[in-house]
């Protein structure tokens, strides 16, 4: 608990730095706004899980915004309240930073300096692009693709053209995923069952130790070009960074998480055509850590493509998206990791009754390998900025998808939550 508080602290004053901000200095600015973002309350029961009867969930946000003239600066932090009761008890609290930083406006031109949300890239659920956040781990898949980024450390240049802007951000100080408690059930590695995230069981894996990494260094940096032409929209991106989400190596009967650089060249498409916006993503990446038979630890080049369409069926409220993602890493050495993934994914969205309720389906569905995620919701949205919801999470596949790993953990939930 000590390291993670020092190491979430040293990000924390990093950004306070890069605001030029110190205990003693303030900021004096016209029109200053101070508001509670969101707040969300959530209650469930696994349903095959014996060593874990329920889990719950308070989540909450607030910020203040305000500037003068050409300036303007954001302030904001979140607490997350997580529990799990049952045979493997725990309580956890914590806070952390959302957006704060200063920003400088130009005429085309934007300079920002401290953490912000950057989330590259177009396609829902699984963007090969998306390489600048920070993941949030807690509940594995549980929530939305948004509710799963956090803001990074960063000092940002924007530059707006006619049509074309052009991106360029420096990550000065890496911070890493958001992980679940040790104990929590949507942990990547269950030293419980010598199980580990997209490689399997293996039983010399039960009782090991698992270490976090220490990372005192920069995130890295990156480039990205978009342009709106005449029925479509492009870019190109390059990022030399650490992504957040760790790889575990084995290590002197340890298991140590490592976040490696890796260079990411990517390129993206939007269009509408036949009544459906489509969109596109394609990634080269440079260094994908893999895991060899002997528990050797290796990286490879890599790509990944997904293609996707959103549309609204008989020109209806229904809203329908679907997307095919395939991920493949160039290696001939025999790895325990997946080097060929194919999925398709999507999200079902229909109000009724006059909008005052919603049923949702998202769902992802292994291709070759049997691999299903379902999450069935319907929510009551009649009072205004309040919903109330029941949802389920279902999981099976094979042993090294994410359905076989969280097959144990299917659920059902009932929650609120309201935005503001």
């Amino acid at each position: 608990m000590r390291f993670m508080f020092e190491r979430r602290r040293r990000a924390m004053a990093a950004c306070m730095l890069a605001l030029g901000l110190t205990s003693t200095s303030k900021l004096h600015a016209d029109g200053l706004s101070v508001r509670a973002e969101s707040l969300r309350l959530e209650v469930g029961g696994f349903t095959d899980d014996p060593g874990s009867s329920g889990a719950g969930l308070l989540r909450g946000a607030v910020s203040a915004k305000g500037g003068s003239g050409d300036l303007e600066y954001a302030l904001g932090m979140r607490f997350d309240v997580l529990t799990q009761f049952g045979g493997r008890d725990f309580n956890r609290a914590r806070g952390d930073y959302t957006e704060n930083y200063l920003r400088w406006r130009g005429d085309d031109l934007r300079l920002t300096i401290g953490t912000q949300n950057i989330m590259w890239g177009r396609v829902d659920e699984i963007s090969p692009i998306d390489r600048m956040s920070r993941a949030d781990l807690t509940r594995a898949v549980l929530d939305k693709l948004p509710e799963r980024r956090r803001a990074v450390p960063a000092l940002r240049a924007e530059h707006f053209g006619e049509d074309y802007k052009l991106d360029a951000v420096l990550l000065p100080a890496f911070d890493d995923a958001v992980m679940p408690h040790r104990d929590s059930v949507w942990h990547p590695v269950d030293v419980r069952r010598g199980r580990i995230f997209g490689i399997g069981t293996f039983p010399a894996l039960v009782g090991v130790r698992v270490r976090e990494a220490d990372n005192d260094s920069s995130g890295g940096g990156g480039l990205r070009f978009t342009r709106e032409a005449d029925g479509m929209d492009y870019g190109l991106s390059i990022q030399r960074v650490r992504q957040s989400q760790p790889y575990y190596k084995l290590m002197g009967g340890t298991l140590q998480a490592v976040h490696p650089y890796s260079t990411t060249v990517g390129a993206e498409f939007e269009t509408e055509r036949g009544g459906a916006t489509w969109r596109m993503e394609a990634a080269w990446t440079s260094d994908v850590p893999l895991t060899t038979r002997r528990f050797g630890y290796r990286t490879a080049p890599g790509y990944d493509v997904v293609i996707g369409a959103e549309l609204f069926p008989g020109d209806g409220e229904t809203r329908l998206t679907l997307q095919l993602a395939a991920h493949r890493v160039m290696t001939d050495e025999a790895v325990l990791d997946r080097t060929e993934v194919y999925a398709l994914t999507g999200e079902i969205e229909h109000p009724f009754a006059l909008g005052r309720w919603r049923a949702d389906l998202r769902f992802v569905a292994g291709l070759g390998t049997r691999d299903f995620y379902l999450n069935p919701r319907l929510t009551y949205t009649g009072i205004d900025q309040h919903e109330i919801f029941v949802a389920a999470h279902l999981f099976s596949g094979a042993e090294q998808t994410l359905g076989g790993f969280y097959e144990r953990n299917d659920s059902v939930s009932v929650g609120w939550q309201a935005s503001f």
